[in-house]
């Protein structure tokens, strides 16, 4: 019986082996979490957004994009409204601001994430304030600021684009910070988990890059 029981440690350590070369070991973790039980989020990585871009894929797909300070998020839906707002000359970008504790969820399959994010906007006078109702901002009677939930974000993360000119990027007076998370159960081996599972993303992108970076499946 004994012996019995230590073939089968070492067949679940050899298994455990070749799913992390093969890299499938980030996806058997992630994949545990779209069960059915007691879930939590854990943060996966946070990055601070400073603005906004075009973007292209690896298959030549263009876009509009969240510049990050760690990577790109190439948005392929839910962008136009933000992209519009950014580029009216009625709208004072200084006087824009993102509310703290964005958080988009990651896809467990395609690393896609999802999301949305709140944002205020401190009118001047009678003109901004009429061109940001026109987007959608919600301003109360009397009050200073107006504000907007862009719903529905969707997109792709990337690798940084080192040669890109910040000549060509619509930059935010005022960077937010946007947190990456995911669902895992709550059982024992959770807490094993979310030490592991950083881990394992890293391995993964190193070893492969188009499979966690490039998202263009």
């Amino acid at each position: 019986m004994f012996h019995y029981g230590k073939c089968v440690v070492r067949t679940l350590f050899l298994l455990l082996v070749c799913c992390s070369l093969s890299g499938c070991l980030s996806f058997g973790l992630i994949l545990a979490t779209d069960k059915d039980g007691n879930r939590h989020q854990s943060t996966w990585k946070s990055d601070t957004v400073t603005a906004l871009s075009l973007g292209k894929d690896s298959n030549g797909k263009t876009g509009w994009m969240f510049v990050g300070e760690h990577f790109d998020y190439l948005l392929t839906q839910g962008g136009d409204n933000v992209v519009a707002l950014l580029k009216d000359a009625t709208i004072r970008r200084d006087k824009m601001r993102v509310k703290d504790g964005v958080k988009f969820l990651i896809d467990t399959d395609k690393k896609e994430f999802t999301g949305e994010v709140n944002v205020t906007y401190a009118w001047v006078d009678e003109k901004d304030k009429l061109a940001a109702v026109g987007y959608g901002f919600i301003c109360a009677d009397g009050a200073a600021n107006c504000t907007l939930s862009v719903m529905d974000l969707k997109g792709t993360i990337h690798q940084k684009n080192k040669d890109q000119s910040v000549t060509q990027q619509l930059s935010f007076y005022h960077p937010f910070t946007v947190e990456f998370y995911q669902y895992q159960r709550s059982m024992s081996g959770a807490k094993f988990g979310r030490v592991l599972l950083p881990v394992t993303l890293a391995l993964d992108i190193v070893t492969m890059p188009l499979q966690l970076l490039i998202f263009s499946r």
